[in-house]
C-alpha cells in the first residue's frame, strides 16, 4: 500500500533502524556493514554523502529536503570529518564553531535524547524550494557545526584544511581561515520553451536546472532550479560574475527528470542574460524535450479517470524509475519524461506492479495492481500502449447511505448492457432486479437460488434481470454464470457502478429491487426468503 501527497520524498538513508512519522524520517546510529550506505540525493552537492557514512555518526533527521546529521567525534574523528566535508563540492566550505552550550536539545522519535558534538545540516528539496523563494542572498549549501567544550582543547587539535571557511562564535577564539566568504549580490535568470512558455513541467515530472562547471574541476555545482514561471535565481560574487565573463566558469542548462545528471556538454546559459533586477532577465530559449506517452482504461473501455470517487481526492496514479509519479487525464493518457539513456535502461527491465488504484476502505491510500511496461510507451501520443485496470472495489460504507427509491420509477437501463433483451419483454410486466457481484459468496447463492425459481416467477409474469456490479472482466462472468445460471438474463453495468447503484437506490450487494407493471418500484432490500411472498 502507499499513500500518495502532492510531492514525492526521496528517502535514502538505512542503518540499524529507521521510522517514518509523516514527513519525517530518521536513523539511529551510523550506517552499518551488513546494510546499504547512505545514498546521495540528486539535489545534494558532490560528496557531500562521505561525510555522513563517517562511523562518529549517531542519528540523523530527514524533514521534506532539510536534513540534519547529528556526530559524537574525538578530535581526530572531528579532523577526518572536515577534510570530509573540505572535498565535497561546494563553493563555501562553511564551517561555524560554537560553545557546547549553544547545542540545541535533539530527541529521537521515542524521546531518547541524542547527545553530539558536530552537526552538518543540507538543505535540499522542499525546503530549499521554500528557502529560494525569499530574497536572501546565500548559495544555500550545507554548513558543518563544530560544538567545542569549555576549554580549547578541542579547538588546538583541530586541523582546518584550506579552502573551508570558518567563523568562530566562541569568545576569544583566535581560530581563523586563510579566506573568507565572498560578499555576493542576487541575480535572475529566465528560461523559456521555444513556444515562449516556462521551462519547467512540475505536473509529468520535468525540470531544468542550471548548473555552475569551473575550470580544473570535474563535476559541477548546482545552483539554482527554474521555477513554474520560468525564473531562477542564483548569488554571485563580482570575482564569480567576472570569471563567468571571461570563460572561467560557464552555467549550463539541464532539462529533465529529477535524476537528469547535468553535463558539462549541456546547453550554456550566456551571463550577459542575469540580471539583478528580476524584470530585467531576458530569456533563453531552448527546445521542448519529447514525452513518452501511455494511456490506461478501464476493463469496460472508459478512460481510467477518477472524479472524487471513491473517496474526494481519489486518483489513479502511476509511477516509473526516474521519470516519477503521473497521473492520468480526463481520456486515460499520460506523459512521463525519460532521457534516452534512462529510457533504454527501463525498457529491458521486467516491470513491476507500477498502477496505483485507491482502495475505497482506506481514505487517502492506494496499492499497486496493475503493471504498465515502459515498452508500451511512445513518442507519438497515436501509438500509446493500452493497458486495463479494473475499477476500485464499491465503498460499501458509503452506498448504506443511498436514498430510498421506494415509489419512484426505475431510472432505466441505458448504462446496463444486456446481451439478450429487448425492452418490450418488460412492458407492463413486474420486474425483479438482482445487482450482484461475483466476487461476493451472497451474491453468488443469490444467482443460484434465482435460477432455481426462474419458473415459478415467470408464471407470476414476473421478468427477471440479474446486474453484474463488481469489477471482475465479462469474461470470468459469463464463464461462472454458465455453469450456475445459464437461462437468467444477466447485464453488465457501463461506467461506473457506484453511480448507477446509487440511483437504483441499492444500498449494498446483492440487493433486490421489485417493481410493478408500470415500473415504480414497489420493494427494495428484501432477502431472497421473501420471494415467496411476492403475488
Amino acid at each position: 500500500m502507499k499513500k500518495f501527497s502532492v510531492f514525492l520524498t526521496v528517502l535514502g538513508i538505512l542503518g540499524l533502524y529507521e521510522i517514518c512519522y509523516g514527513w519525517a524520517t530518521e536513523k539511529v546510529g551510523p550506517d552499518s556493514a551488513n546494510r546499504h550506505p547512505t545514498v546521495a540525493q540528486p539535489d545534494w552537492s558532490k560528496g557531500i554523502v562521505e561525510v555522513l557514512r563517517h562511523q562518529s555518526r549517531m542519528y540523523s533527521i530527514w524533514v521534506n529536503g532539510n536534513e540534519n546529521f547529528y556526530f559524537m567525534a574525538d578530535p581526530s574523528q572531528i579532523n577526518e570529518l572536515l577534510v570530509l566535508f573540505s572535498k565535497a563540492r561546494m563553493r563555501d566550505h562553511e564551517v561555524v564553531i560554537k560553545s557546547a552550550k549553544d547545542k540545541r536539545k535533539v530527541k529521537t522519535f521515542k524521546k531518547d535524547p541524542v547527545d553530539y558534538n558536530v552537526n552538518l545540516q543540507i538543505i535540499g528539496g522542499i525546503a530549499l524550494a521554500v528557502y529560494r523563494r525569499g530574497d536572501k542572498v546565500d548559495t544555500f549549501e550545507p554548513k558543518l557545526t563544530i560544538y567545542a567544550g569549555d576549554d580549547d582543547v578541542l579547538l588546538k587539535h583541530l586541523k582546518l584544511p584550506e579552502n573551508v571557511i570558518v567563523n568562530c562564535d566562541i569568545k576569544d577564539c583566535n581560530i581563523k581561515s586563510k579566506i573568507t566568504k565572498p560578499k555576493r549580490k542576487l541575480w535572475h535568470g529566465q528560461v523559456q520553451f521555444e513556444d515562449s512558455s516556462p521551462a519547467a513541467d512540475f505536473e509529468h515530472g520535468l525540470s531544468t536546472k542550471i548548473t555552475l562547471w569551473e575550470k580544473g574541476f570535474e563535476k559541477g555545482i548546482l545552483i539554482g532550479k527554474v521555477s513554474h514561471k520560468g525564473f531562477f535565481k542564483a548569488a554571485f560574487s563580482e570575482n564569480e560574475i567576472a570569471g563567468l565573463k571571461k570563460g572561467k566558469s560557464r552555467l549550463t542548462i539541464t532539462v529533465g527528470n529529477y535524476l537528469t545528471a547535468a553535463k558539462k556538454t549541456d546547453a550554456i546559459f550566456p551571463v550577459k542574460m542575469l540580471a539583478l533586477e528580476k524584470d530585467k532577465a531576458k530569456a533563453i530559449k531552448i527546445g521542448r524535450p519529447k514525452f513518452y506517452y501511455g494511456r490506461v482504461l478501464f476493463e469496460d473501455g472508459t478512460p481510467a479517470f477518477l472524479d472524487n470517487d471513491p473517496w474526494p481526492g481519489a486518483e489513479i496514479m502511476l509511477s516509473f524509475p526516474y521519470a516519477g509519479s503521473v497521473k492520468p487525464d480526463s481520456q486515460g493518457y499520460f506523459k512521463v519524461y525519460f532521457t534516452k539513456e534512462q529510457y533504454e535502461k527501463v525498457k529491458v527491465k521486467k516491470s513491476g506492479k507500477n498502477i496505483y488504484i485507491p482502495n475505497p476502505s482506506e481514505k487517502g491510500s492506494s496499492t499497486a495492481r496493475v503493471a504498465y511496461p515502459v515498452s508500451l510507451l511512445s513518442q507519438d501520443k497515436t501509438k500509446a500502449g493500452v493497458v486495463k485496470i479494473p475499477r476500485p472495489k464499491l465503498p460499501k460504507r458509503q452506498l448504506a447511505t443511498a436514498e430510498s427509491k421506494i415509489g419512484k420509477a426505475i431510472p432505466g437501463f441505458d448504462n446496463i448492457r444486456f446481451e439478450v433483451f429487448q425492452k418490450n419483454q418488460t412492458k407492463d410486466k413486474p420486474l425483479l432486479v438482482c445487482f450482484w457481484d461475483i466476487d461476493q459468496r451472497p451474491s453468488r447463492q443469490y444467482i443460484r437460488i434465482l435460477e432455481k425459481q426462474k419458473d415459478v416467477l415467470q408464471d407470476k409474469n414476473i421478468v427477471v434481470l440479474a446486474v453484474h456490479s463488481g469489477t471482475k472482466q465479462e469474461k470470468e462472468v459469463k464463464k461462472w454464470l454458465k455453469k450456475n445460471g445459464p437461462s437468467l438474463t444477466v447485464g453488465m453495468i457501463e461506467g461506473d457502478p457506484y453511480n448507477t447503484l446509487l440511483a437504483w437506490g441499492a444500498k449494498g450487494l446483492p440487493w433486490l429491487i421489485l417493481t410493478d407493471e408500470q415500473h415504480i418500484i414497489t420493494n427494495a432490500g428484501f432477502s431472497l426468503d421473501d420471494l415467496s411472498l411476492v403475488n
